[in-house]
């Protein structure tokens, strides 16, 4: 993925209203993989957030949402909507066998951004 392409896709997130993002995760990846994104236990949580006037995720919840979109983007644009579905819930070599969703989960910025971008450019991450 080029420079100018990811830095895109960086203040596209960062400007998105955080219900528009939501939403538009939820019609794409589904409320099950948002909620696993975000860290809720509140299954209804991703239906509430995307409406218009619905409550705003807490600032670390929000935080992981906007990861997981950036991280959701970087794949569908090259990849397709259903390529990006399969690698987010799919065990990943290049992180430990461990389901991508999870480390956006967990915050783990570097290392899933890393693996998508090497993803989309068919490289070995280090």
């Amino acid at each position: 993925m080029e420079s100018a392409t990811r830095d895109r896709v960086f203040r596209d997130t960062t400007r998105m209203n955080i219900h528009d993002l939501v939403r538009e995760l939820n019609a794409n990846v589904g409320a099950t993989v948002v909620q696993t994104m975000a860290g809720s236990k509140d299954r209804t949580s991703p239906h509430k957030w995307a409406k218009p006037d619905g409550p705003e995720p807490r600032p670390e919840v929000e935080a992981r949402l906007r990861l997981g979109y950036r991280v959701w983007k970087t794949l569908e644009m090259t990849e397709g909507r259903n390529v990006a579905l399969a690698w987010l819930l799919g065990a990943n070599p290049q992180l430990e066998e461990n389901l991508p969703v999870l480390y956006i989960q967990q915050q783990r910025t570097r290392e899933v951004l890393g693996a998508a971008e090497a993803f989309v450019n068919d490289v070995h991450a280090a």
